[in-house]
């Protein structure tokens, strides 16, 4: 897939993708790092919060960090900017990219973006001690991921009331 057209390129401009699990060790072995220097160097985590049996819970993803933005921690979801791998408008890491960067193109629709992330951070679930401990310290969720919490709390609508059993006409 060719990255060169301005709408592909834009979107490495305002937020880098996100990796599978599996991809990972992939990226470090492509630039001889070790996975923990990869995160201090390259990589950010970004938090998601899903739905699952009633409960929100928080998944924690792995991505290219953004250019002038601190790697190795826990990003603010609003930062926006260009992917560490964007060089001279071409990906510098392309074989080894991050899925979504490789699955998104300027023909893919919201709804096709929005599937494939849904499918990335399930992929993400079982890989929370592995973030904690390239992090190292325990995972806690950004403040506009926590207030994005509360919000969904207020705007989720009661669940129905029960209705009873005993006939009210006599």
């Amino acid at each position: 897939m060719d990255c060169s057209c301005d709408r592909c390129q834009g979107l490495c401009r305002n937020k880098p993708g996100w990796f599978t699990p599996p991809q990972i060790d992939a990226v470090a072995r492509k630039l001889n790092l070790s996975v923990a220097e990869l995160f201090r160097t390259h990589l950010t985590i970004d938090t998601a919060l899903v739905r699952e049996a009633g409960q929100m819970t928080a998944i924690y993803v792995l991505a290219p960090a953004i250019l002038g933005k601190r790697p190795g921690v826990i990003s603010d979801p609003m930062a926006r900017g260009e992917c560490v791998w964007l060089k001279d408008g071409r990906c510098a890491i392309h074989e080894a990219k991050p899925t979504e960067c490789a699955a998104t193109d300027h023909a893919t629709s919201a709804l096709e973006s929005n599937l494939m992330r849904a499918a990335i951070l399930n992929q993400w679930k079982p890989y929370k001690k592995f973030v904690q401990s390239l992090y190292g310290k325990k995972l806690k969720p950004p403040e506009a991921v926590k207030e994005a919490y509360r919000k969904a709390r207020k705007e989720t609508p009661a669940p129905p009331a029960k209705v009873g059993t005993s006939d009210a006409s006599h």
